[in-house]
């Protein structure tokens, strides 16, 4: 071999072992995340490598989970009431006596059970990553705030409480907007009276309703990897993640 080829090769090799001791290094950078039991908030240290692959491990389960409940369901209204009929068998509202846990949505699913918000959570995960825009936004004055979910159908956000398994519906039985339920605040008396015991009570959260924007990037989407990534990199450099949607 040549002097100048075993320059090269010796100088290659440098290269790749820098670029692994770097990755390497990259890879246990310590990062952190919060989780709260019983409303207590701790924080954990954990290696960005650990991070990563949970964070693709829980993404891969989402869409897995999407498609076993919403496969072969065509539609935006048959999917949301999928999703909305799983979501309660399947996730029960904390039996007393078991920790209140607050962590991941993917963990909330494999529990089997949460709080009327992580419910939600849940709910309008499951349509995201079916291809259904949905989010959820806390409704009434505190501590009595309730989670409502708003899913995109027919070009209209559509209303639903998820807990108590109420998809709000308009004077011609489609589903309701926004707009439609703080116009008339008995759609929501007629679909809560044979659910809510309290049904004043829960018609008095909805005083001066309106719904809150739609987020521009859906909390759901920061579960997927690339969405994520796209935010993250739009983020750090200070731009928009995005131009808001509908």
């Amino acid at each position: 071999m040549l002097a100048h080829e075993r320059r090269t090769v010796i100088r290659r090799c440098i290269i790749a072992l820098a670029l692994v001791g770097t990755a390497m290094t990259v890879a246990r950078w310590p990062t952190t995340r919060f989780v709260g039991v019983d409303f207590v908030i701790s924080q954990q240290t954990l290696p960005l490598w650990v991070k990563a692959v949970e964070f693709v491990d829980r993404d891969a389960n989402l869409a897995r989970t999407a498609g076993a409940v919403l496969s072969g369901v065509e539609g935006e209204e048959a999917r949301a009431a999928a999703a909305l009929a799983w979501t309660r068998a399947n996730i029960r509202y904390a039996p007393p006596g078991l920790p209140v846990v607050d962590d991941h949505i993917w963990h909330i699913i494999v529990r089997g059970y949460g709080q009327s918000d992580q419910m939600a959570d849940v709910f309008t995960t499951l349509l995201a990553y079916s291809g259904v825009r949905a989010y959820w936004a806390l409704v009434g004055e505190r501590p009595g705030q309730i989670p409502i979910s708003y899913v995109w159908i027919r070009d209209r956000w559509r209303v639903f409480d998820v807990m108590r398994g109420i998809a709000f519906r308009n004077v011609t039985g489609e589903l309701a907007t926004p707009e439609e339920i703080a116009a008339d605040h008995t759609l929501i008396r007629l679909a809560a009276a044979p659910i809510v015991d309290d049904i004043e009570g829960y018609l008095a959260r909805f005083a001066g309703y309106q719904a809150a924007p739609a987020p521009a990037v859906l909390r759901a989407e920061l579960q997927m990897p690339g969405r994520r990534l796209w935010y993250e990199t739009r983020r750090l450099f200070g731009m928009r993640a995005e131009e808001p949607r509908p």
